[in-house]
């Protein structure tokens, strides 16, 4: 059976910084490689999306000027269709400022705290006195136990997959995670979700959120594979469908790269 996928790629032209659109290019070259028809939609300023038309939403970073731009935007054009959509179990990615905008409220520069686009229960404040620095490095996190199984079962044959992610983080908003939403996933080196938190991202039904970019897929295939697996059972309706496992040498090569650089 060929099964298909439509990923709906939000404010490209606002959101884009960080090089996170190599994130669409590993779901598209991935659907390719798995024999998935796979079509790559954007939705700007002024679109309305067409409900249930979208398996995977994704959304990246801007400057604070760029997020404030969407969202009026967004809550008059878009927020009901897609908050159905990932009420009903379509995926959706947002990484770093995309992660902090996903949420109720975020921070901008001037310390004006603005409203967000309302699909998870998270906020981003302002560092407080607190906190000394801006969260930037390598970040390093593994993957919380119930997640980790729910990658490995999306699999046809066992597959051996690391039980990290990787990136690099850059923010100085600090998010804090609201009732109903886990987080991604335990911090092991750099910062996370803020200064003093212990984990990284969020994650509520199959709405996802993560400070990592540079770009976060092509080092955590593992991570990629699972939005594809729920976006084709939500697609399908088949809560039991995998996915073929793929060699993944070059991705899992520079994934361990950065785990034996960084973590000690």
């Amino acid at each position: 059976m060929t099964y298909s996928l439509t990923i709906t790629h939000l404010y490209p032209d606002h959101l884009n910084l960080y090089g996170d659109t190599g994130n669409l290019i590993v779901l598209r070259r991935r659907c390719q490689w798995l024999g998935i028809d796979c079509t790559v939609k954007a939705l700007t300023m002024g679109d309305r999306p067409t409900p249930g038309e979208t398996d995977l939403y994704f959304m990246g970073g801007g400057q604070d000027n760029d997020q404030v731009a969407v969202v009026d935007d967004f809550h008059g054009r878009k927020y009901d269709t897609i908050k159905a959509d990932t009420e009903a179990g379509a995926v959706f990615l947002g990484v770093c400022g995309g992660y902090q905008l996903m949420g109720n409220t975020f921070l901008m520069g001037n310390g004006e705290e603005t409203r967000g686009l309302g699909i998870i229960n998270v906020d981003t404040r302002a560092p407080g006195s607190e906190v000394k620095q801006r969260c930037i490095g390598n970040l390093i996190a593994e993957i919380l136990p119930a997640l980790y199984q729910q990658m490995l079962s999306l699999y046809t044959q066992p597959k051996a997959i690391p039980h990290t992610l990787v990136g690099f983080e850059n923010h100085s908003g600090q998010t804090y995670l609201g009732a109903g939403v886990e987080p991604l996933a335990k911090t092991l080196v750099g910062f996370g979700n803020n200064a003093s938190a212990d984990y990284e991202g969020a994650r509520y039904k199959n709405v996802f959120g993560s400070y990592m970019h540079g770009s976060l897929l092509p080092k955590n295939p593992h991570f990629a594979d699972l939005l594809l697996g729920l976006a084709l059972r939500y697609r399908s309706g088949d809560s039991t469908l995998t996915l073929p496992s793929l060699a993944d040498r070059e991705e899992l090569a520079a994934h361990q790269y950065v785990v034996e650089q960084y973590h000690a």
